[in-house]
């Protein structure tokens, strides 16, 4: 999880997007009579709750979908379920929000629903900005910036494409969705054992092959790929969270081989758990991250 955080220096230079907010972590009933400061992006990762627009009908909300809440505009929202609602959001303001919003055709008080592999990349995509945004140097306020673009846009790829590109009827997809959907469910609640293509495509009655095609249909990657973004941001969450741990705890936590994770992790986030960890002040086994280190030589 991220705890809620302002970003109150935004430098000498008044950039196009900057950061307000952000966070992930689960929410409480919430009332805003006089709206939020700034334009908000939400989005759900677990749970489900409710939005109430003034003058506008209830809304749900729920894993995968996407929010844009206006500035300034009452809402109030609450969870709506038993399972906690989990929700990460920026706070976005800046001379340009509002066109570049209206630019790349981001509805505003509608739902985006994305699928799980475009979900993952969001969660990945936030927990950067939120640690960027903590950073300092001459190019901080410029990468945040970029941050956010980019974050905007993706989102803004997948609106477009679900407007373009909507399901069409066709019966060897038609029972999919429920069987992939378990799929996922099944890779999160095993992903630190060790897990085979075979067991998660019998585990949804499919073969292997027949599995890994219909997985690619729906998600735009394979299971194993999935998997493996999955180990790595259960580990990037470890680092943050889990301080007594070494590395090789928490690689082997998340079901991978200790060099295999670090390597992974280093091609996917730009540099090694135990330099990540240091970097956010993290602490941990010296002794279990002895090994990483040697690798970095």
């Amino acid at each position: 999880m991220l705890a809620f955080r302002l970003f109150h220096d935004q430098g000498e230079m008044q950039w196009p997007l900057t950061l307000y907010s952000c966070g992930l972590h689960p929410q409480h009933p919430i009332v805003r009579p006089i709206g939020y400061p700034t334009a908000q992006c939400m989005i759900c990762f677990s749970g489900s709750g409710t939005f109430r627009f003034e003058g506008a009908s209830a809304m749900e909300m729920k894993r995968g979908d996407i929010l844009f809440v206006p500035s300034k505009l009452a809402h109030e929202y609450s969870p709506s379920g038993t399972e906690p609602w989990i929700i990460g959001y920026i706070g976005i303001e800046g001379d340009f929000v509002e066109s570049l919003i209206a630019a790349l055709r981001l509805p505003m008080m509608e739902r985006i629903a994305v699928n799980e592999h475009a979900l993952l990349h969001l969660e990945s995509e936030l927990r950067q900005l939120w640690h960027t945004g903590e950073e300092e140097g001459s190019d901080h306020h410029l990468d945040v910036s970029t941050k956010i673009y980019h974050l905007l846009a993706y989102i803004g790829t997948i609106a477009r494409q679900g407007i373009r590109m909507p399901p069409k009827p066709n019966r060897s997809h038609s029972g999919t969705k429920e069987p992939l959907r378990t799929a996922v469910q099944y890779m999160e609640q095993h992903y630190m054992e060790e897990l085979s293509l075979a067991n998660i495509a019998h585990a949804v009655g499919y073969s292997k092959q027949h599995f890994q095609r219909l997985f690619k249909e729906r998600y735009g990657m394979n299971p194993s790929a999935y998997l493996q973004r999955l180990r790595l941001l259960k580990g990037h969450q470890l680092l943050e969270g889990e301080s007594g741990l070494s590395i090789g705890e928490i690689a082997a936590m998340v079901g991978m081989e200790l060099n295999y994770f670090v390597r992974l992790f280093r091609q996917r986030y730009g540099e090694t758990p135990a330099k990540y960890r240091t970097r956010y002040g993290r602490g941990g086994h010296a002794d279990g991250n002895r090994n990483e280190r040697a690798m970095d030589r």
